[in-house]
């Protein structure tokens, strides 16, 4: 059996994502055009990687799919964010009263030298 690694660019990563999204909300290219007012063409060659969208036009393609224009760059689905959830919440429930005091403690102590750093004028 062999691994085959998979490196894509950002630009890549864009268009399967919106593929993907696109697809699963059950959209053609024309639907989202009228959605993010552009045309269909616009759509299809931003898809096909003739294109690169302007950071507004991504804003407006991600309203119209409904999601945060970061999961338009993310290489996790939403169903695999909901995977992990569960997991790491059980991990958090197993882990001993003591370690989550220890956590909680160091996490207090590094906000409040952050919070006290960001008030200090000399910082400025």
């Amino acid at each position: 059996m062999s691994i085959r690694l998979v490196v894509m660019t950002l630009q890549q990563l864009f268009i399967a994502n919106l593929k993907r999204i696109r697809k699963e909300r059950g959209l053609s290219q024309m639907t989202l055009s009228g959605k993010c007012d552009t045309t269909s063409n616009y759509i299809g060659q931003i898809e096909m990687g003739r294109r690169i969208p302007s950071f507004d036009k991504i804003e407006k393609i991600a309203a119209a799919l409904e999601i945060p224009s970061y999961e338009l760059f993310t290489c996790e689905t939403r169903e695999k964010q909901k995977e992990q959830k569960p997991k790491t919440y059980e991990y958090l429930i197993k882990m001993p009263v003591n370690v989550k005091k220890e956590i909680t403690s160091r996490m207090t102590s590094i906000i409040k030298k952050e919070i006290n750093a960001s008030l200090d004028p000399q910082n400025y």
